[in-house]
């Protein structure tokens, strides 16, 4: 057992050692594709302020080209992705965020399918439950049904005669 537990230890440092490390935000900010590939997920993550109704990536209008062209000035600038949505928030309140975070009443957005979920499976398996009742109830009385006497067999015999 001991020699597995070594053989996963060294296949993990053996995968650590390999991963591509994080990339510095200086780093980052000089490389135009990375700011790129940055802009457009913080793009979607917003929603454009003019008609509040679709997110900056796919919206056309000078309110979403302005957040667009700013987003990538504070990224070439070395600002996170944080502090860009940070920034926004704080200008125009988490409405800006195509994402609500999960507090006070957004919270519910969260919690809500989980609890119905978990409501439905428990209705369904109530349902299955009732509805199998009554079959093994049924099931179970005819096992048990009394045993015949002598002489109620003697009389089926003599009837099952007559009949033939």
């Amino acid at each position: 057992m001991g020699s597995l537990t070594q053989i996963t230890l060294a296949l993990w440092f053996a995968i650590a050692a390999h991963a591509p490390q994080a990339a510095q935000p200086s780093q980052a900010a000089q490389d135009p594709q990375a700011i790129e590939q940055q802009a457009k997920k913080l793009e979607a993550m917003l929603i454009a302020p003019c008609c509040w109704s679709q997110q900056v990536s796919v919206h056309s209008s000078p309110a979403s080209d302005e957040i667009k062209t700013n987003i990538r000035k504070l990224l070439a600038d070395g600002k996170t992705q944080q502090q860009i949505l940070d920034a926004y928030v704080a200008e125009y309140g988490d409405r800006i965020l195509a994402e609500p975070p999960a507090r006070g009443f957004s919270g519910l957005l969260y919690v809500l399918p989980w609890i119905f979920i978990t409501g439905s499976i428990g209705l369904v398996v109530v349902v299955i439950r009732r509805l199998r009742t009554p079959v093994q109830a049924t099931a179970a009385a005819e096992s048990r049904a009394a045993p015949i006497d002598e002489a109620e067999a003697e009389r089926i015999d003599d009837e099952l005669r007559k009949l033939d």
